[in-house]
């Protein structure tokens, strides 16, 4: 329900769901739909619903596809650092313990 694209579709399923539970129903019109629901998005948020690594670095490196070959590169390894860097100091002030198996 939350990843049908048109309204029409939308109404079908609420009107299912209304159909099995309407306390279901009402809690999810409390929760407005355009916070949830992909039909009544205000926004695109296709480039924040990326589903593995590989689309979060392609929507990142999207301005430098228009650079030369080197400056790509280079700008994909200042990218990389720059993501190592900030993982690695927010690692270093992270205090939780680990169990056994990951230590």
């Amino acid at each position: 329900m939350a990843k049908s694209y048109s309204k029409t579709e939308f109404h079908n399923l609420m009107e299912k769901i209304e159909g099995v539970d309407v306390r279901v129903k009402n809690y999810l019109e409390l929760a407005e739909y355009d916070k949830w629901a992909r039909s009544y998005a205000s926004v695109h948020r296709g480039w924040t619903l990326t589903s593995n690594i590989a689309e979060s670095i392609n929507v990142a490196l999207v301005s430098a596809r228009e650079l030369p070959i080197y400056d790509f590169l280079e700008k994909v390894r200042l990218m990389f650092g720059r993501w190592n860097c900030e993982n690695r100091q927010q690692a270093l002030y992270t205090f939780t313990d680990l169990i056994g198996k990951f230590q």
